[in-house]
């Protein structure tokens, strides 16, 4: 009978704990990407030059997803600036102008969007739109010099940050490939389909895409340790069950 017992026990406890990440009706949690699943919509972005030039403080980068048709369909980042001069990491670039040089440059503030049209919306949220203060965010550049001049760029983009009405929630965005494509101006408008560059066109900038998107997002360390407790409550009744067979 006390066995018995205790099978309702770990039951009862893994409903609870799998009911409060339902009752808390945050985003979907789990792994989500763009390279092999296809859960993330890839992406566009622009970097306003508000310093002057690439790589200056001040300067604003915003990105959003892209569906073809429109931006911002899954996600959007906006807000996010240069809060200090980028530090070469590496410079092997040889007395002709060949080599490589990768940069580390770190942002401060900016604001992810998650919408209701990706994978991790929970239909029982009334909400349209998960919003996440950034907590982290930086980039990892590596040009290619060939005679002096850049015939290859791609960077690394890592974010992280809290989803602002649900405590504890937090979201690791990975871009695994950011691709410049041109720059634009007051002579050189963006393309269609990209982030308009804030906060003024007229100071110039650059665009690209974004590429290889990976996206984890995870709930309040307590209700993880409360499923886990239930789940493992599950598995000691089971075991008890095995042994006096």
């Amino acid at each position: 009978m006390r066995a018995r017992a205790w099978d309702y026990v770990a039951v009862a406890l893994a409903i609870v704990a799998l009911g409060s990440l339902t009752a808390e009706a945050g985003p979907i949690v789990g792994y989500y990407e763009s390279e092999f699943s296809g859960d993330v919509l890839e992406g566009h972005w622009s970097e306003s030059y508000v310093g002057g030039g690439p790589g200056q403080l001040g300067d604003e980068v915003r990105a959003s997803s892209w569906d073809g048709a429109a931006l911002g369909t899954q996600w959007e980042l906006t807000g996010a600036a240069i809060d200090s001069p980028p530090v070469k990491l590496l410079d092997t670039v040889n007395a002709h102008g060949d080599g490589l040089i990768i940069w580390y440059t770190t942002y401060s503030d900016g604001v992810l969007t998650l919408t209701d049209q990706g994978p991790w919306w929970n239909p029982a949220d009334p909400g349209t739109a998960y919003t996440v203060d950034v907590t982290h965010y930086a980039h990892t550049t590596q040009n290619t010099y060939r005679d002096g001049q850049v015939v290859a760029s791609s960077t690394i983009v890592d974010m992280e940050g809290a989803f602002r009405d649900y405590g504890g929630w937090t979201v690791d965005f990975v871009v695994a490939q950011a691709i410049p494509a041109g720059f634009a101006g007051p002579d050189e408008p963006l393309p269609a389909g990209y982030p308009d560059l804030l906060p003024n066109d007229d100071m110039g900038g650059a665009y690209g895409v974004a590429q290889k998107i990976r996206m984890q997002i995870t709930p309040e360390p307590a209700t993880m340790g409360l499923l886990g407790f239930g789940l493992g409550a599950m598995l000691i009744s089971a075991r008890r069950r095995r042994a006096k067979r």
